[in-house]
């Protein structure tokens, strides 16, 4: 299975794209890691394929130059901040970013 090529297509940019559950519209993941296909409900792997894959918006816009590169302790701060929290007290993204940037400064690596 790991030798298996994964199909792949090109978006309005011209960026090749793997067709699998990791780049598709229809993944959830879970707290835990774990990945959900959103419309079977069913647990996969990152590299799962099927026929209703469909390019998740995040990546239709992938080489158009106006991404921003996000920095890894940034990343890791709201991963801790989502772990240490119930739901009750869980703090909206935008609550995060604020709370990283007046500790820490730009959430970027570079501006």
């Amino acid at each position: 299975m790991k030798n298996e090529r994964i199909p792949s297509v090109r978006n309005a940019h011209g960026c090749k794209i793997k067709k699998c559950c990791a780049s598709c519209q229809h993944k959830c993941i879970e707290c835990d890691g774990t990945r959900v296909c959103t419309l079977t409900m069913q647990n996969v792997q990152q590299n799962f394929k099927c026929k209703k894959w469909k390019m998740a918006d995040s990546l239709k816009n992938a080489g158009n130059n106006g991404g921003k590169v996000k920095c890894k302790e940034y990343l890791i701060y709201v991963q801790e901040i989502r772990n240490s929290i119930t739901k009750q007290e869980r703090k909206t993204l935008e609550e995060i970013r604020q709370m990283f940037t007046e500790k820490f400064g730009s959430i970027y690596v570079m501006e």
